[in-house]
């Protein structure tokens, strides 16, 4: 297969040149129009719609950190660019025009000069990307300074939609508290019960723990901590924590590290002749087929667990089957979780300016914050933002990489689906909303914004 010789270190440098020639077609040209404006305004004038992506691609040198980031942001640039071309035709049949304009942007600065720069100079009605927090943070800034909408497609910190949540920012990114509320309900399930959660020494890191022993002994009664170990990510030398993993003998080691620290615990975790079980915590690059090659180049065994994910490139359902082979067409690879995130977060802003009927920031925070506002991801189920920190419920998926995957293709096969939501009786909402955290354990203030709360 061509990834059969994939490494950390490969994966680290993965990012093909054609990020930077798609990034560079970009058109920069300085509008005389707000971007605020009546959509039948727009079409009187021939003013196109136009959406701003800014994702991590290269340009030139780039911090180690942002470059595996590069991985999810390739997918996510690729997913973007393809929504562009198909909703741009649909919005030609309704004489519309609309256009994505993509922005490289390794580092929080560079994205917030941007956001700043497609906003101010091409006059468009909202952002889209994110693939850390401190990014997140940036685009979140700008959108709200500007009056635009957010769509953070990458960034899973329930910092984000706790006290630091803004107004205008919207999450398509599933929440830390859904994935590890979805994984403690599928492994308890399943009978593994005692966890042992390995964290990286930092404000987010434990965080997660907190949520994640949260999951586990207050969600899923049954399910228990078996130990916890910190760990610096920069300093990836994991012993004292494999033997505290020896000792403890869990059903499961939970890895809340970010992907590039997993892969190095997981090639000293094989090194050890340990064999319990191992997920990790599922941030943008780490569902990448990209990442699941090189985790099981790196472990053989320990890299090919289980691992939840936002989408899955072989998804037959509500559409998915239709909307993954557009993509292998386009680009002749499966969609990643990132790719389909960029692609329906654009889809959610075109259809919003379009229901809603026009560009206004404000007007477009009250429509997607709309209880009777829905949308079809191509999941079954009509979705929509939580009120209380503008989180998307949506369902989210479990894979098991496959150690035997001759192809790309092969590398996941979908084990599950999470939560259920078929359960008579039960609203949308209520089935959607039995991950993550519901209005009562919200930190989320958005203050006296445009449309109050």
């Amino acid at each position: 297969m061509s990834d059969s010789s994939l490494t950390r270190r490969r994966l680290l440098c993965r990012v093909g040149a054609a990020a930077g020639a798609l990034v560079a077609g970009s058109r920069l040209k300085r509008l005389s129009m707000s971007a605020s404006q009546p959509l039948t305004a727009r079409a009187a004038t021939s003013q196109p719609l136009r959406i701003g992506v800014v994702v991590p691609s290269r340009t030139g040198l780039t911090p180690v950190r942002a470059a595996s980031q590069q991985v999810a942001g390739q997918a996510a640039l690729q997913g973007a660019i393809m929504a562009g071309e198909e909703l741009g035709q649909v919005a030609g049949m309704l004489d519309k025009q609309l256009e994505v304009l993509v922005s490289s942007a390794p580092t929080a600065e560079a994205a917030k000069r941007a956001a700043e720069r497609l906003v101010d100079l091409e006059g468009v009605f909202a952002l889209v990307g994110g693939f850390d927090v401190a990014t997140c943070q940036a685009l979140s800034g700008v959108a709200d300074e500007a009056e635009v909408p957010f769509l953070n497609i990458g960034c899973a910190s329930d910092a984000l939609r706790g006290a630091s949540c803004r107004r205008f920012t919207f999450h398509f990114e599933a929440s830390a508290a859904m994935y590890l509320d979805a994984l403690a309900d599928w492994f308890v399930r399943e009978g593994i019960r005692q966890w042992f959660f390995v964290t990286a020494a930092t404000d987010e890191g434990r965080a997660l723990l907190a949520r994640g022993r949260y999951a586990l002994e207050r969600r899923h009664w049954g399910g228990k901590e078996a130990g916890s170990a910190e760990v610096r990510e920069d300093e990836p030398e994991f012993g004292r924590a494999l033997d505290a993993i020896a000792r403890a003998r869990p059903d499961l080691v939970v890895l809340l590290l970010g992907a590039v620290a997993q892969l190095d615990f997981l090639g000293q975790y094989e090194a050890a002749g340990l064999s319990y079980p191992v997920t990790g915590f599922p941030e943008a690059v780490a569902q990448t087929r990209t990442f699941f090659a090189a985790a099981r180049n790196t472990a053989p065994r320990a890299g090919a667990g289980h691992r939840a994910v936002l989408w899955e490139a072989s998804l037959d359902d509500y559409g998915g089957r239709e909307l993954n082979a557009r993509y292998r067409e386009r680009w002749g690879m499966p969609m990643d979780p990132s790719a389909w995130a960029a692609w329906e977060a654009v889809k959610i802003l075109w259809e919003a300016a379009s229901f809603a009927g026009t560009t206004d920031g404000r007007a477009l925070v009250q429509y997607l914050e709309a209880p009777d506002t829905t949308f079809d991801v191509h999941k079954g189920i009509g979705v929509s933002f939580r009120p209380w920190d503008h989180q998307l419920r949506q369902t989210l998926y479990l894979v098991k990489v496959n150690d035997r995957a001759e192809s790309a293709w092969d590398l996941a096969t979908l084990a599950g689906e999470l939560p259920e939501t078929h359960r008579p009786g039960f609203s949308p909402n209520e089935m959607l909303d039995q991950i993550g955290d519901l209005a009562n354990r919200s930190q989320c203030h958005f203050g006296s914004g445009s449309s109050g709360r």
